[in-house]
């Protein structure tokens, strides 16, 4: 069960020797905020690389050695309408070690990474700050050559229109972030730490009570812990296409629809099942039927995502296929909605489901992942409890979800080098 250790500050330990090493991850978690999210990118880069007791990525990289090669490193995640900033650590077991205790090294490593950063008149220190900054820049504006990436980008953009959190890609916004200055984004940082809701997990062979022992040196204050609402549920609109013509080989056609079925809430297991039928397995039918039977695509899967009811399908083709692609998708919808699928299909969606699942709790990651979850939704679902609800998903039930599937946005990375 967590632990509260202040108002807004709470602790999950759990307690497995299932691993070789011991994960601790500090989640501050925040409501999303568009502009927010691209400073939280360049605190991530900055914080990941040094900080003031470790001002390089080489005394960064001395300690993590001293500590038997842990790991460490900071990121930004996005949860519906939740946003995080997670500083993460890895250490290994003690037992291995011949009983030397590196669980306190690791807290007090992390404390100091998180609340001594490097700074220099009021600011981050300007050289580091600068160069991080114009490295991401740089980065974020090269992600505009690996297409599927922007063709993904492009139909965010355009399906999220009227809601640009969900539009920014979670590599930040280049042209926010060059903005940015050091004294600002210090402020901002130190004010983040003092408001944000922080949950801490600790996943390993540990005692509880020594880890509220070592955390007990850390500035854990009170900050105001209210609900934070993860789902957001867009409204129908008209549907929006939008085709970009670029000189590359393979076109890149994604489509966005609608699907209102969310977290947790009713015919949400339906709805995974469902996308494990249409595209979000390898034995799926955009894959068996528009890839491999018709030869339509290079490539073609789907993806829901349950925090805001969106369907996502992606596919590389041929140009000229453009037109006979969309069809073969929307008769995969339409067969799905009326049922026309073998028994023998479905059970294997279901099996293969249930098989990720079962390997996801040998991930001590996911195992972490999922309790930071549950405590965001107050609500604990087990991997026995997650199975049972895939098992009593039906074909009915699949085709009742492919009924509420609506297209909203269309975007056409069209490669005129395949004329």
């Amino acid at each position: 069960m967590p632990k509260q250790l202040a108002n807004g500050v709470w602790l999950n330990v759990i307690k497995t020797s299932q691993f070789k090493t011991i994960s601790m991850t500090v989640d501050f978690l925040e409501p999303g905020q568009v502009t927010a999210l691209s400073k939280r990118i360049l605190l991530a880069q900055l914080l990941e690389t040094s900080s003031a007791q470790f001002p390089t990525q080489t005394a960064l990289a001395s300690k993590l050695s001293m500590m038997y090669g842990a790991n460490y490193g900071v990121n930004v995640f996005r949860y519906g309408l939740v946003s995080g900033l997670r500083f993460s650590s890895t250490i290994i077991n003690d037992h291995f070690i011949g009983g030397q205790s590196l669980l306190k090294e690791m807290v007090d490593f992390l404390r100091t990474v998180i609340y001594e950063p490097l700074t220099e008149n009021q600011g981050f220190e300007p050289v580091t700050f600068k160069r991080q900054q114009q490295n991401l820049v740089a980065y974020l504006r090269s992600l505009n050559d690996d297409k599927q990436y922007y063709a993904e980008q492009q139909l965010s953009e355009l399906y999220f229109e009227e809601q640009p959190f969900f539009a920014t890609s979670l590599y930040g916004d280049a042209d926010t972030i060059a903005g940015l200055d050091a004294k600002s984004l210090l402020a901002d940082y130190q004010q983040l730490l003092s408001r944000d809701q922080i949950q801490i997990t600790i996943a390993g062979d540990v005692d509880e009570a020594a880890v509220v022992h070592a955390l007990s040196q850390w500035p854990l204050d009170d900050r105001t812990e209210s609900a934070m609402p993860l789902i957001y549920k867009r409204e129908q609109q008209p549907v929006r296409r939008l085709t970009e013509v670029q000189p590359l080989q393979q076109s890149k056609l994604n489509l966005a629809y609608r699907l209102p079925i969310y977290y947790r809430e009713q015919g949400f297991y339906d709805a995974i099942v469902f996308n494990g039928l249409f595209g979000g397995t390898p034995i799926s039918m955009l894959f068996k039927n528009v890839r491999e039977k018709n030869s339509l695509a290079y490539y073609a899967s789907s993806r829901f995502d349950g925090f805001t009811g969106t369907l996502l399908v992606q596919t590389g083709i041929d140009q000229r296929n453009q037109a006979a692609v969309e069809e073969i998708i929307a008769a995969q919808l339409q067969a799905i909605s009326q049922g026309e699928f073998s028994d023998e299909l479905f059970n294997q969606v279901v099996a293969s489901l249930i098989n990720g699942r079962e390997s996801r709790q040998d991930s001590q990651r996911a195992l972490v992942n999922q309790a930071m979850l549950n405590q965001l939704v107050r609500k604990n679902v087990s991997a026995a409890e997650w199975v049972a609800a895939i098992q009593r998903v039906t074909p009915k039930d699949v085709a009742q979800v492919a009924q509420r599937v609506e297209q909203q946005a269309v975007f056409f990375l069209k490669g005129e080098a395949s004329k």
